[in-house]
């Protein structure tokens, strides 16, 4: 809806960077309060929150370029045109998960114990970064004549002037109330949350990728699944191969704060 945030003399700041790092720099701050409340050392948080930055990144712009890739062909270089918007939220997850099982085993501690910390702040700065792409007009839905439609202007990455169905504000109500949820839950073990966060999301997900019209985002290997729908499938397998694992190695007592080691 608004491509560009404000302006700093000539220099245009893109809405879709600034909540992009608005949401990965708030995630963080929280990250280190749970960490505290979960009974860790809570400058743990400041190095989760960079590997998240460069996770959410170099992931989510790499896997953009995957599935865009023809685009970058005859222009390699603005394959690192941040500016230009162009992120996956499912790279940047999956490589923050793979730094973060690497600095688990770094500070010797069960990456579960990690992950149930910072699994809130990833609801919470993916809302927060999901009107980012409001702004740019990225990830938007299908045309329709209903009165749940918002309208993107010229200049927006989504075609001006066509009512159509608002997904990124489902991603910013679902991802909101999906932190609201993480923190406020009952564990009965410890990667609750996160097993949740990987079970929760990509059921959303799927669905409201039924509502989206950027087709461009890529189909697997030709078929009617996006790619989305794809991951989301694997996240939830992998969310339950947790659960039984964790439900088992890590219980927690009514009440009690586990810390687990490696």
């Amino acid at each position: 809806m608004h491509p560009v945030m404000f302006h700093v003399g000539t220099f245009a700041v893109p809405t879709y960077g600034f909540m992009l790092a608005t949401g990965l720099f708030l995630g963080l701050l929280y990250g280190t309060a749970q960490l505290r409340r979960d009974g860790q050392d809570p400058e743990w948080g400041w190095d989760l929150g960079i590997l998240a930055m460069f996770g959410g990144v170099v992931g989510g712009r790499a896997e953009y370029v995957r599935t865009h890739f023809e685009r970058f062909v005859a222009k390699p270089v603005e394959m690192f045109a941040l500016r230009d918007g162009g992120m996956v939220f499912y790279g940047g997850l999956l490589l923050s998960i793979a730094m973060y099982l690497l600095y688990a085993r770094w500070r010797k501690v069960s990456s579960l114990v990690l992950f149930d910390a910072m699994a809130p702040s990833v609801a919470f700065g993916h809302a927060i970064g999901r009107f980012g792409c409001l702004g740019a007009g990225c990830c938007y839905g299908q045309a329709t004549d209903g009165a749940w439609a918002i309208t993107f202007p010229s200049g927006a990455i989504a075609p001006a002037g066509v009512p159509r169905i608002p997904t990124q504000v489902h991603e910013i109500l679902f991802n909101a109330a999906l932190g609201l949820f993480l923190v406020f839950m009952p564990r009965r073990f410890v990667g609750q949350r996160f097993v949740m966060l990987l079970t929760l999301y990509p059921i959303f997900r799927s669905i409201n990728e039924l509502f989206r019209g950027d087709e461009e985002r890529g189909r697997l290997f030709g078929t009617a699944i996006t790619n989305g729908e794809a991951t989301s499938a694997l996240l939830v397998l992998v969310a339950i191969a947790i659960a039984v694992y964790a439900s088992r190695r890590y219980p927690l007592s009514v009440g009690g704060v586990a810390t687990p080691k490696a």
